[in-house]
């Protein structure tokens, strides 16, 4: 993984070309390419993306951003959206989206069982949060796109050849059942895509030495590190260090 990346648009137009592919279009070789990116489900394969500005809260609700993948976290800050960030966490209560129903004598900003904790559930397209008002920022995964939309990948050989041979794959697939596509041709696609769709998802576990560095550094503590999530893990990748007295 060296950082850089490539258009899948440029894997597109590749996979169009094959005379194989012969009434392929670029819509189903789109749909297939996402499908691929999901299988894959890899952090490095998303880039990180933090709201700016931050979503606006009102009765409890806010639009999630429309290109987000997977939240990391989520922070309340305050009601004018420039205080300094208080985490919060999913929220394990059952009637959390029914707080606007419940109420709080203590603070009528939150919901019921007077509780001040910062809590958050995410539901059709909506984050719902345990204050009333307010902003919150949300730092997420979303698919990196190029100048035309198009998502980008790891310039990476095996995601490269494994998004091939699965949108191949995935176009002669109803034609194979239909027995339009010669058994032997159809196992040499469906081999490729298996080999190179797991090279695709091993690649991108661990980026680098660096990587697992702060991967070690984070679980490998003898002092347990109980502010890491009030801090957003700024400092997890830290090596612990311990001083001796004599």
């Amino acid at each position: 993984m060296n950082g850089k990346s490539i258009s899948i648009g440029n894997i597109l137009w590749r996979v169009l070309r094959q005379p194989i592919a012969e009434g392929l279009t670029i819509e189903q070789a789109s749909e297939f390419a996402l499908e691929f990116l999901r299988l894959i489900n890899a952090p490095l394969l998303f880039t990180d993306v933090v709201t700016n500005p931050p979503i606006e809260i009102n009765e409890y609700k806010g639009e999630l951003p429309q290109n987000l993948i997977n939240i990391k976290g989520v922070q309340y800050v305050g009601e004018n959206g420039c205080t300094d960030g208080i985490a919060m966490r999913y929220a394990t209560d059952i009637y959390h989206v029914d707080l606007k129903n419940q109420s709080n004598d203590h603070n009528p900003d939150y919901g019921g069982y007077c509780t001040t904790e910062y809590t958050y559930i995410t539901q059709n397209c909506n984050i719902i949060t345990s204050v009333r008002k307010g902003f919150v920022k949300i730092s997420y995964k979303s698919i990196a796109t190029d100048e035309n939309n198009f998502p980008l990948i790891p310039d990476n050989e095996s995601y490269k050849m494994g998004l091939e041979y699965y949108i191949l794959h995935r176009f002669l697939e109803p034609l194979w059942v239909m027995g339009k596509i010669q058994d032997k041709v159809f196992s040499y696609i469906e081999q490729k895509r298996h080999w190179y769709l797991g090279q695709a998802a091993s690649s991108s576990i661990i980026a680098s030495p660096d990587h697992l560095e702060s991967i070690m550094n984070g679980l490998n503590r003898l002092i347990i590190n109980t502010t890491a999530f009030e801090s957003g893990y700024k400092n997890f990748g830290e090596q612990e260090r311990i001083r001796q007295y004599h």
